[in-house]
């Protein structure tokens, strides 16, 4: 635990390795690398067209997370969220929803995709969904649409550690329930009170809220992974033949 709580830090300049001029004050002249922007593009039409798609309905390719903050560290991914216009697809929102979060997680699971030794996650987002984040930098036009910026930060230890083990406690209990179709919806009731919990975070307090803090930790401990697990395992049981009594009626 004591390592993921010390990455927890503000550093005097972005990552170099991936910005040019990183320790510039002037953003006009903070720039993606140009090999990290061409893969990032190519990754980006990769993952829209893996679900039949093409590539030219992508109004956006935005990068964030504490990559594009004075907060990454050796746990840091490469948050990419590929914006489109899911009305445009001809289907209800929340069966394109529920398509595009499989097909995220599918495709995630299946490529181990770096850039500059950094984990590279995937999200499809909606042309009108609010991203949270103040770090926002447009792969696709090569500008920022939010400029991070550097901020007195004092970790609250005892209070992140503290909710960590809550949100632990939840998901054991969880674990140890009979697979039917009331534990499936307790799994998703968590997970959404887990993301609801994160963004009033970012809303409130922005990368370095303790709530935001929390769900890096859930996510680089393995926590996030396991809870999707679970929910994977407790579909698969339920759906199998020796359990069809437990299917709902």
């Amino acid at each position: 635990m004591d390592n993921i709580i010390k990455s927890f830090t503000v550093r005097a300049s972005l990552y170099s390795d991936i910005w040019d001029n990183a320790s510039s004050d002037n953003f006009k002249t903070i720039k993606l690398h140009k090999d990290v922007r061409e893969h990032l593009i190519s990754i980006a039409k990769d993952f829209i067209e893996s679900f039949g798609i093409d590539s030219f309905v992508i109004e956006d390719i935005l990068f964030v997370g504490s990559l594009t903050n004075y907060n990454w560290s050796n746990y840091s991914d490469v948050d990419l969220h590929v914006v489109i216009d899911k009305s445009k697809l001809g289907t209800e929102p929340i069966v394109a929803d529920e398509f595009f979060d499989a097909k995220k997680q599918n495709f995630n699971l299946k490529h181990d995709i770096k850039i500059k030794g950094y984990d590279v996650e995937l999200y499809a987002q909606d042309v009108n969904e609010t991203l949270d984040s103040k770090g926002k930098y447009s792969v696709l036009f090569n500008k920022w649409v939010e400029t991070p910026s550097i901020s007195d930060f004092e970790l609250d230890k005892n209070s992140v550690i503290k909710k960590v083990k809550e949100f632990n406690k939840t998901l054991t209990s969880l674990e140890k329930m009979e697979n039917t179709k009331e534990k499936l919806d307790k799994i998703d009731a968590f997970k959404e009170k887990i993301r609801k919990y994160r963004k009033n975070g970012l809303m409130g307090g922005g990368e370095l809220s303790n709530e935001n803090l929390v769900f890096k930790y859930l996510r680089r401990s393995g926590f996030m992974e396991k809870l999707s697990d679970l929910k994977t395992n407790t579909t698969d049981s339920i759906l199998s033949l020796e359990n069809a009594e437990l299917l709902p009626k």
